[in-house]
C-alpha cells in the first residue's frame, strides 16, 4: 500500500520537517486522523525515480486551512450502473415528453396541429373545448408534480441512481457540505414567525435543501495517484488510511530553513509535488451563455412561472403570456448578465499564467506558472504577476498590491535575513512575502548584505500555489459563499403563507359562487393565484439590485457581490480608518523637536530640519524603506514625507542595501544602509544600521512610536516632559515618530550580520521627534455629517494614537463640539485602564457618572477613546459590550484587532468597513459590508470598491444602496396591491355576478400597465440625501401593512360604492346571461354587461394608480416628480383610459368592449354606425354604453379613489400622521448616539 505523507526537502542537510496534521479529516465512514510518517516506501520512490532518501510532503488535515473541507462535510463515493444511467435518461425523456404533450394539447386548442388537423380546434378532444381544457388540467396538475418533484430531488437524483460505495473505490465523490446561512438584522420574530421558521427549517432539513451537494469526478495522476478537485482544490487519496485530503508541503517557518532552499528542486521532486498539489492555475469556470440561463432557470420560482405561462398560453390569454415571458426573460438577462460579468470580471483577476523562470536541477529553465510547485525557487522580474505566494529569499522588490488588498500605493518588499527568527506572514513576514494577484513594479537584486542572501537574481521561494495562496482562498470565499439571510426572506415565507391561504379562500369562493363550469372555475382559481403570487415577482426584488449595481458603476464603485447592496441599504455603522481614508494620503512635514544629549531635555521645536542635531537628520534620511520607481518615491506615505523632508537623494546604484545621498546644503556626506529590520505592528519600530561615509563609522537609528521609544531608549536621554511634550503634539492632530540613536562599537560593516535586532536596538539614546500634520480630506467633514443626517453612527479605528484620532475625529465632526472625550489606556492588556480626561488631562476613576450625563438629545455628552491594550482588556473581561457605542476612536489597533472591533460591531448592527486596504484588508473581508478605496477598478479583498478615494464613495454606496432597496420593495408593494385588486375585487365580483372583463383590457392591465409600471418604478434615482431613516427591510413591518392594508381598503369601499351607486341608475339592466352559457374559448364576452363596464374601469384605474402611489418614497429615492419615465407613462394611461370612458363609442372603446355595442344597437342610441367590424354582444340590450352625464360621474368617482389612496400615501403613510406615530411609539431600533 502507497501512502501520502508529510515532510520538507532540506537541500543542505537532507533533514526533513513533517508537518503533522491538526484536526480530523471529515469523510465519510471515517472518523481517523492522517497518521504522516517521514519516509516514503521504496515503491514509491522508485516509481518516481526519486533518490531513497528523498524527503515528501504532507497531507493537511487542518480543517482551519482553506483547502480541508469545512466542519461537517461528508463524502459519499458512487459508481455508475447501466441500470441506473437507463433509468436517469428515461426519467428526462418521460418528463420532456410529458411537457410536449402540454404543447401538443396547446397547439390542438388554437387548431395548429399540422397536417389534416390544421384549423380544427380541439380535433384530439372530438371538437370538444371542456373535454380538451379538463384533459390540459389533468396532465398540467401532473406535470407540474412531476417538475416539483424533480426540483426537490435534484440535489441528489443522479447519484440515487448509482451504486453507493466508499469514497476510496467509485468513479465519484459526493461531497454534502451544510449550508451555514449567514443572518443579517436577524428580527425579533413573533410567535407566529418562529413556528413558520421553525417549520420552514424542518422542511428544508427534511427535503435536504440545508445543505450543498457537489458530486465530483474521480481522477488519475499520470502515475495513477488518485484525487478528485472540489471547490478548485485538489483532494488527494491516501491509500493507507483511505481519506482525502489537499496535500501541502511545509517548506519551514525559519528564516534559515527558507534561505537553506534557495537551490530549487530537482525534476523528480517537481513531478512527484505536481501530482499532488494538482497546477498553478485557479480555474473560474464561467458559464456559456446558454448555460448561464439553464442555471438561473434551475429554480423553483422560475419553475413555478412556467408552469403558470402554460395556463395562460392555452386559455386565449397568450398574448399576456407573451408579455409576462418577455418581461421574465428580460429580468432573467439582466441577472445572467450581471452574474457572468462578474464572473468573468473574477476569471481575469483569477486566473493567470505566464512564463516564468525557475532553478531547477541547478539550472535556470523558462517555465509556465502552472507548473509551479511549494518549494520552487523563481526569479523575480519587472512587471511578472504574482501568480504564487512566495517568500523573497534575496534582493528587493516594489509590489503593487491594489487588486488583491485595496493597497493604494506600491509596497517595498524585502528579502528575509538569514537568521533563525521565526517566518509569521501575519507580522513581519508579511513584507517579505509576495502575494499571488499582485504585480511586480520593481526588483532590485542585492550582490552585497550582511544579513540576507546575495545574488544577482532577485529570488523568491514558492511557498503557496493555487487556492491555498492568499489570493485563491478569496477567490473560494467569491465562488463559493455561504447564503445570506435577510429580514425579508423570513418573512417572505409569512407572505407566502397568506397569500396561499388568500388563493385557496379564493378558490372556495369561486366553487361556491361561480355559476359556470369547473374547468372554468379551475382557470380562474389558478389565475387567480397567479395574480397573487405573480410571476413578475422576483424580476421586482432584483431590478432595484440590478439598477442600483449599474448606478454604483457609473459612480466608479465597483461591486463583486451583488448581493451585498441590500445589505448595504440597511448600515447602521461606518468604520473608517484614519490615515488615507479620513485625511490625505500624505501627511505634511510639521517639524521637529531634537533632544540636548547634554542636559538630556527638549530643544525648542523647529519646523527647519535642516537646522537640526546631525544625528537626527542623518537619522531622518536613513531610517525607512523608502524606494525610487521611475521617479516615483514607493513606501509607506509616512516614509515617504519623512524623506522628503530630509531633502536627500536615492542612488540608484547601492552597494549595499540602499544608498542616499544627503542634501547639499547639509554637508552629511553619503550614507549606506547595511541593514533594515522592517517596521512591524507588534514591536512598533524599525530600525536600520547605517555607515556614515564622511566618518566611517556604523550608526543604529531606530523609529517607531513615542510610546515604544520611550521603552526601548536609555531613561537618561528622555526628558522629564517627553510623555506631556508628545501628548500635548498629538493633540495638535500631530502625527509624531521619536528616533533613538547609537555608535556601533565596530566599523566592520560585515559583523552587523552577528548581532540581533533587539541587541541592535537595546541602549539606544533619544534623538528627538519627527512631527507631521495630519490633514483632512477636503470632503471628510462633509461625508461624516451626510452620514450622521442619514442616521449611521461612525467610528475610527485607527493605528495612531488615540490623541490623534480623537483630534481628527474632532475636526470632521465624528465626536460633537463641546463634548468631554475620555482616553483609556493601559500599557499591557493585563493591567487595569487608567480613564484621562483629554481636555483637562486630569485623571477619572470611575467613567459611569460621565457616561451617565446625557444631552438635549438623550444621550451621553462624554465620548470614548480606547487604545489598542485597552481594547483587548475590555475584551477580555466583557466590558467591551456595554461600552462599545460609547467608544468613538479605537487608536493603536493591530489589523487583528481592527478584525475583532468590527465583529464586536456585527454583533449589534450592520456594520460597514471603509480602507484603504493594506492593514485595513482583513476588516474588510470581515464586514457585512466592506469598500476598499482603491485605484484598482476591482478589489477582491471586499464586496465593493471604489477608485474615488474618499469617504463620500461610502456615502454614494448608501444612497444607491437605501433607493435600491426602497425600489425593489416598492415593487413589490406595487405588485401585492394589484394581486389584492385583481384577485381580490376583480376576482369575487366575476363570481359573484358571473362576469368577466375583457380580454384585451385583461392584456392591457397585465402586459401593459403592471410590467410597465414595475419597469418604470425602477427608473427612479436615489435621493440627493441620505434619510434620517433606513428603508423599510420587513415586509410586514407596520410600514408595509399600513400601505398595502390602507390602500385595499380604500379600494374596496370604492368598487363596493360603485356598484351601489350602479345599481341605483334608472338606465342600467343587469346581466342576464349565465356564465355556463358562454363558450369556454370565448370567456370575454362575459364581460358584454354594466356590471363588467363599472368593474372595468374601476379597477384599471385603481391598478394604474398603484405605480404612483409607490413612487412617493422620496426618503430614499428622488422626488416623485423627477421620475419622468413612470409620470409620463401614468398620464398617458390614465389619459387612454379617460377617452374610452369619455369618448362616445369609438374604435378604441369597443377593442376593449366597452362604452360599445352591435352596430344595431349604437344606431338606436342615436350614434353613427361603426365602420368596424363589432364581435356580436351576447346580452339582451346589444351594448354596454353608460349615458354621457353617468360617465363624467363614474369619471369623477375614479379620481376620488386616486385621491383618496394618493392623500393615504402622502399624509399618512410618508407625512405627519407617520412623522406623529414615530415620536409617540417608536420601532425598537438600535439607539446609539450618531
Amino acid at each position: 500500500m502507497q501512502s501520502v505523507r508529510a515532510a520538507t526537502l532540506n537541500k543542505t542537510s537532507g533533514a526533513e520537517n513533517h508537518r503533522p496534521g491538526s484536526q480530523e479529516s471529515i469523510v465519510a465512514d471515517s472518523d481517523s486522523n492522517i497518521k504522516g510518517t517521514n519516509e516514503k516506501s521504496t515503491a514509491e520512490k522508485a516509481m518516481l525515480n526519486l533518490p531513497s532518501d528523498s524527503p515528501a510532503g504532507s497531507m493537511n488535515t487542518d480543517s482551519n486551512s482553506a483547502g480541508v473541507l469545512a466542519e461537517g462535510t461528508n463524502l459519499s463515493g458512487y459508481r455508475n450502473h447501466i441500470l441506473g444511467t437507463v433509468s436517469v435518461w428515461s426519467i428526462g425523456v418521460c418528463t420532456l415528453l410529458w411537457i410536449c404533450l402540454l404543447g401538443v394539447l396547446t397547439a390542438d386548442y388554437y387548431g395548429k396541429l399540422p397536417g389534416w388537423r390544421y384549423g380544427k380546434d380541439f380535433s384530439l378532444a372530438f371538437e370538444s373545448d371542456y373535454l380538451l381544457l379538463a384533459t390540459f388540467l389533468i396532465l398540467w396538475g401532473i406535470s407540474f408534480i412531476i417538475c416539483v418533484s424533480l426540483f426537490i430531488l435534484k440535489p441528489y437524483l443522479r447519484n440515487y441512481f448509482r451504486l453507493l460505495t466508499l469514497p476510496a473505490d467509485g468513479q465519484y465523490v459526493c461531497a454534502v457540505r451544510p449550508l451555514n446561512e449567514i443572518k443579517v438584522m436577524e428580527d425579533n420574530a413573533n410567535k407566529l414567525q418562529r413556528s413558520i421558521n421553525t417549520f420552514s427549517e424542518r422542511l428544508r432539513t427534511r427535503l435536504g435543501r440545508d445543505k450543498e451537494y457537489t458530486t465530483c469526478p474521480i481522477e488519475k495522476t499520470s502515475e495513477g495517484r488518485i484525487y478528485f478537485t472540489y471547490q478548485c482544490t485538489r483532494y488527494v487519496l491516501d491509500e493507507q488510511t483511505q481519506q482525502y485530503a489537499p496535500y501541502e508541503f511545509d517548506i519551514g517557518t525559519s528564516h534559515r530553513r527558507l534561505i537553506q532552499q534557495a537551490d530549487g528542486l530537482s525534476g523528480a521532486e517537481v513531478a512527484y509535488r505536481l501530482e499532488l498539489v494538482g497546477p498553478n492555475f485557479i480555474e473560474v469556470k464561467v458559464p456559456s451563455i446558454p448555460a448561464a440561463f439553464v442555471r438561473e432557470f434551475v429554480s423553483f420560482f422560475y419553475l413555478y412561472q412556467l408552469m403558470i405561462l402554460w395556463i395562460y398560453y392555452v386559455y386565449a390569454y397568450w398574448q399576456v403570456g407573451l408579455v409576462d415571458t418577455g418581461v421574465i426573460l428580460l429580468s432573467a438577462s439582466i441577472k445572467v448578465a450581471l452574474r457572468v460579468q462578474s464572473e468573468r470580471r473574477l476569471k481575469q483577476m483569477a486566473e493567470q499564467e505566464e512564463t516564468t523562470p525557475v532553478k531547477r536541477d541547478g539550472e535556470w529553465l523558462n517555465v509556465s506558472t502552472r507548473d509551479l510547485v511549494p518549494g520552487d525557487v523563481i526569479e523575480v522580474t519587472t512587471g511578472a504577476h504574482m501568480s504564487c505566494d512566495c517568500v523573497l529569499l534575496s534582493g528587493n522588490a516594489i509590489m503593487n498590491e491594489s487588486s488583491l488588498t485595496g493597497e493604494p500605493l506600491p509596497i517595498r518588499k524585502f528579502p528575509v535575513r538569514i537568521d533563525d527568527s521565526h517566518y509569521n506572514v501575519a507580522e513581519a513576514g508579511k513584507m517579505s512575502t509576495l502575494f499571488a494577484g499582485t504585480v511586480v513594479s520593481q526588483v532590485q537584486p542585492v550582490t552585497k548584505s550582511t544579513d540576507s542572501l546575495e545574488s544577482d537574481r532577485v529570488l523568491a521561494l514558492v511557498r503557496f500555489t493555487g487556492t491555498m495562496s492568499d489570493k485563491g482562498q478569496l477567490v473560494r470565499r467569491i465562488l463559493f459563499p455561504n447564503p445570506i439571510s435577510f429580514i425579508f426572506n423570513e418573512q417572505m415565507r409569512i407572505v407566502v403563507c397568506i397569500l396561499v391561504l388568500y388563493s385557496i379562500f379564493v378558490m372556495i369562493m369561486a366553487t361556491y359562487l361561480y355559476k359556470g363550469n369547473s374547468v372554468a372555475i379551475a382557470f380562474y382559481g389558478i389565475f387567480a393565484i397567479a395574480q397573487l403570487l405573480s410571476p413578475l415577482l422576483p424580476a421586482a426584488l432584483v431590478i432595484g439590485q440590478s439598477v442600483a449595481t449599474t448606478r454604483l458603476r457609473k459612480k466608479k464603485i465597483y461591486c463583486v457581490d451583488p448581493q451585498r447592496i441590500m445589505t448595504a441599504g440597511k448600515v447602521q455603522v461606518l468604520c473608517a480608518d484614519k490615515t488615507g481614508t479620513l485625511t490625505r494620503d500624505n501627511l505634511e512635514h510639521y517639524g521637529g523637536r531634537c533632544i540636548d544629549p547634554a542636559t538630556g531635555k527638549f530643544i525648542e521645536f523647529t519646523s527647519d530640519l535642516l537646522a537640526t542635531d546631525r544625528l537626527f537628520q542623518q537619522a531622518v534620511a536613513s531610517c525607512h524603506a523608502v524606494a525610487d520607481l521611475n521617479g516615483q518615491l514607493i513606501g509607506n506615505p509616512v516614509d515617504i514625507e519623512q524623506f522628503r523632508a530630509s531633502k536627500a537623494t536615492i542612488d540608484p546604484q547601492p552597494e549595499y542595501l540602499d544608498a542616499i545621498q544627503t542634501a547639499p546644503d547639509t554637508n552629511l556626506g553619503k550614507i549606506h544602509v547595511v541593514r533594515r529590520f522592517q517596521f512591524v505592528h507588534a514591536r512598533a519600530s524599525m530600525s536600520v544600521v547605517i555607515l556614515d561615509e564622511s566618518t566611517g563609522k556604523l550608526h543604529v537609528f531606530v523609529k517607531g512610536s513615542f510610546e515604544r521609544l520611550k521603552a526601548i531608549s536609555s531613561a537618561r536621554s528622555v526628558p522629564a516632559d517627553y510623555d506631556e511634550a508628545c501628548a500635548d503634539l498629538a493633540r495638535e492632530g500631530c502625527y509624531v515618530l521619536a528616533f533613538a540613536h547609537k555608535t556601533l562599537d565596530t566599523a566592520d560593516p560585515a559583523r552587523v550580520g552577528e548581532f540581533t535586532q533587539d541587541e541592535l536596538e537595546s541602549g539606544c539614546d533619544m534623538l528627538g521627534l519627527l512631527v507631521f500634520k495630519n490633514m483632512l480630506k477636503s470632503d471628510t467633514a462633509q461625508a461624516i455629517a451626510e452620514l450622521k443626517h442619514g442616521s449611521t453612527r461612525t467610528v475610527m479605528i485607527t493605528g495612531d494614537t488615540a490623541l490623534t484620532g480623537i483630534v481628527i475625529a474632532r475636526q470632521c465632526g465624528m465626536i460633537p463640539e463641546n463634548t468631554r472625550v475620555l482616553l483609556g489606556e493601559c500599557k499591557t492588556p493585563a493591567d487595569e485602564i487608567q480613564w484621562v480626561d483629554v481636555d483637562t488631562r486630569e485623571p477619572v476613576a470611575d467613567i459611569q457618572p460621565h457616561l451617565a450625563e446625557l444631552g438635549s438629545d438623550g444621550f451621553s455628552t462624554t465620548e470614548l477613546a480606547v487604545g489598542g491594550a485597552a481594547f483587548e482588556r475590555l475584551c477580555a473581561t466583557g466590558e467591551i459590550d456595554t461600552l462599545l457605542f460609547k467608544i468613538r476612536v479605537f487608536a493603536r489597533m493591530k489589523p487583528t484587532h481592527k478584525v475583532e472591533c468590527v465583529e464586536h460591531h456585527m454583533k449589534y448592527a450592520v456594520t460597514a468597513m471603509c480602507g484603504d486596504g493594506g492593514n485595513d484588508s482583513l476588516a474588510l473581508r470581515a464586514a457585512h459590508v466592506g469598500i476598499a478605496l482603491s485605484d484598482a477598478e476591482a478589489s477582491i479583498v471586499s464586496p465593493f470598491s471604489a477608485s474615488n478615494r474618499s469617504v463620500m464613495s461610502c456615502v454614494e454606496l448608501l444612497r444607491q444602496s437605501r433607493a435600491g432597496l426602497a425600489t425593489s420593495f416598492a415593487n413589490f408593494t406595487a405588485l401585492i396591491c394589484y394581486g389584492q385588486v385583481m384577485s381580490g375585487i376583480v376576482k369575487m365580483c366575476t363570481f359573484y355576478f358571473s362576469i368577466s372583463i375583457t380580454q384585451n383590457l385583461w392584456m392591457l392591465i397585465d402586459g401593459g400597465v403592471a410590467t410597465g409600471m414595475m419597469i418604470s418604478i425602477s427608473m427612479s434615482g436615489p435621493a440627493e440625501r441620505l434619510a434620517p431613516s433606513r428603508p423599510t427591510s420587513r415586509i410586514l413591518g407596520p410600514q408595509m401593512l399600513a400601505s398595502i392594508g390602507g390602500i385595499v381598503m380604500i379600494n374596496w369601499v370604492f368598487s363596493v360604492m360603485s356598484y351601489v351607486w350602479l345599481f341605483t341608475q334608472d338606465w342600467f339592466r343587469c346581466n342576464e346571461q349565465a356564465a355556463s352559457e358562454v363558450n369556454l374559448n370565448m370567456w370575454w364576452l362575459l364581460g358584454d354587461n354594466y356590471e363588467s363596464s363599472i368593474l372595468s374601469f374601476v379597477c384599471t384605474y385603481q391598478v394604474i394608480n398603484n405605480g404612483l402611489l409607490v413612487n412617493y418614497g422620496y426618503l430614499h429615492r428622488a422626488k416623485w416628480y423627477k421620475n419622468y419615465t413612470l409620470l409620463t407613462l401614468w398620464a398617458f394611461l390614465i389619459a387612454f383610459i379617460s377617452y374610452m370612458l369619455l369618448a362616445d363609442p369609438n374604435r378604441v372603446g369597443c377593442a376593449f368592449r366597452l362604452n360599445c355595442g352591435t352596430p344595431s344597437a349604437l344606431e338606436k342610441l342615436g350614434y353613427k354606425s361603426p365602420s368596424w367590424y363589432i364581435e356580436p354582444y351576447i346580452n339582451v340590450i346589444q351594448h354596454n354604453v353608460i349615458p354621457r352625464a353617468a360617465r363624467y360621474k363614474l369619471w369623477g368617482y375614479c379620481l376620488g379613489n386616486m385621491a383618496a389612496t394618493n392623500l393615504w400615501q402622502i399624509f399618512v403613510i410618508n407625512g405627519p400622521v407617520r412623522r406623529l406615530l414615530q415620536k409617540k411609539k417608536p420601532l425598537r431600533r438600535l439607539k446609539v448616539k450618531l
